[in-house]
């Protein structure tokens, strides 16, 4: 087993957390070391002993991390207890017994605390989450729950890079059609001729939007960092049939 490797954001230093990497882990192979999706084909006893592992980095117990059936939704669920719906990308929580995660490989995890509530949060972001509206979901709830947006505090984690996240021209002009702004977040290669879309980018413009100001964001380009990150895109390009997925976590305060 290799040294657990995770980040730390400076803005949620008042809360246990961390984004997570691929190292530090039990499993093997193309899942080595610290991969934490049971949706792999990893087995299950080294999925549990990985998740045990961040758990105690952070001080936690494992069994108190409530992780999503992610799907690549816009659906955000406040958490409660454990057996509460997670068939979701996005949660909302505000117990102290509880901490909340999402499993990544390319997508954007994002982990939220407040200035001074009892309340954390995360989403899973991919492009069909961003396009389909995720944030404003998330937004909606927590106005609901008489959370001001503004007092939010946001770490954007690692994802696939503006260089590495090359799309085509519909998936660009969908973007655009649904949101006309998206079109700053787009370069083009001469070199290929190809599109390339700031995925982390988007995201912080978009909780701009909401007034949200109190967010940093990461510089980790997970595909191009393939040696540290588990990489969907990565896997897909080399022909290796399945990926690991790492996990980011965030506790109350």
């Amino acid at each position: 087993m290799n040294k657990i490797d995770f980040i730390k954001s400076k803005n949620l230093d008042i809360y246990r957390h961390g984004f997570f990497t691929k190292k530090g882990g039990v499993s093997s192979g193309i899942y080595s070391s610290l991969n934490c999706g049971f949706s792999s084909k990893d087995k299950k006893e080294n999925i549990i002993r990985n998740r045990q592992i961040i758990a105690t980095t952070l001080g936690l117990k494992s069994h108190i991390i409530i992780v999503p059936n992610q799907t690549h939704s816009n659906k955000v669920n406040i958490i409660k207890k454990k057996g509460d719906d997670l068939n979701c990308d996005g949660l909302i929580n505000f117990s102290s017994e509880l901490a909340v995660g999402v499993l990544t490989a390319d997508c954007c995890p994002l982990l939220f605390g407040h200035q001074k509530k009892n309340f954390s949060g995360c989403l899973h972001i991919g492009w069909k989450g961003l396009y389909s509206g995720i944030i404003f979901n998330f937004i909606k709830k927590i106005r609901e729950c008489q959370i001001d947006p503004k007092e939010l505090i946001v770490s954007i984690g690692p994802s696939i890079g503006k260089h590495s996240y090359q799309v085509s021209n519909n998936f660009r002009d969908g973007f655009i059609n649904n949101d006309d702004k998206s079109k700053n977040f787009f370069s083009f290669k001469i070199k290929n001729k190809s599109f390339y879309f700031d995925l982390k980018g988007y995201i912080k413009f978009v909780l701009n939007t909401f007034g949200i100001r109190n967010i940093m964001q990461s510089k980790e380009d997970t595909y191009k960092k393939n040696d540290t990150f588990f990489s969907y895109r990565f896997s897909c390009h080399k022909g290796i049939k399945d990926y690991g997925r790492m996990l980011s976590v965030i506790e109350n305060n």
